[in-house]
């Protein structure tokens, strides 16, 4: 009976982390307003999706942003974060030296390779357009089938 009980719990305690897609390769082809985001990476869980990053913005000056948004390209559908970790909303905060500012923000579930993030604030709004950038295997696949 017990050499059944622990597969089953080990399934049952990771079956979570298996549904999530963590993707790298995402870049902001245009930014406009007083910050940018430099994406690291996405993680596309069942409940949520979560962008990995660095805000970016002039050092030693403060900002705030209070409401931020991310437009699916493709549907044209638009949603409202749920949170934020690096900063807070509707507060300000401080650059860095390099400033750089780490941040986890999280949005709805949904699978996006080419979306738009609006943020707006007292001090001004940004945009950020990001896409998927194809990896060096893809590129060269592309390249030869245009060969041809």
């Amino acid at each position: 009976m017990i050499k059944y009980l622990y597969p089953l719990l080990a399934a049952i305690c990771f079956a979570p982390v298996a549904e999530a897609k963590v993707e790298k390769g995402f870049s902001a082809t245009t930014a406009s307003g007083n910050m940018s985001l430099v994406v690291d990476s996405i993680d596309f869980r069942s409940d949520l999706t979560r962008i990995y990053g660095k805000l970016k913005g002039r050092a030693h000056t403060s900002n705030r942003i209070d409401d931020m948004t991310l437009t699916n390209t493709a549907t044209g559908k638009t949603s409202h974060l749920t949170d934020i970790d690096g900063v807070d909303l509707r507060r300000y905060f401080q650059w860095e030296d390099n400033g750089l500012i780490p941040v986890e923000i999280d949005f709805p579930a949904g699978h996006l390779s080419t979306f738009t993030i609006s943020t707006s604030g007292p001090n001004g709004s940004s945009k950020w357009n990001i896409t998927k950038i194809k990896s060096k295997k893809q590129r060269k696949v592309t390249k030869k089938t245009r060969r041809k």
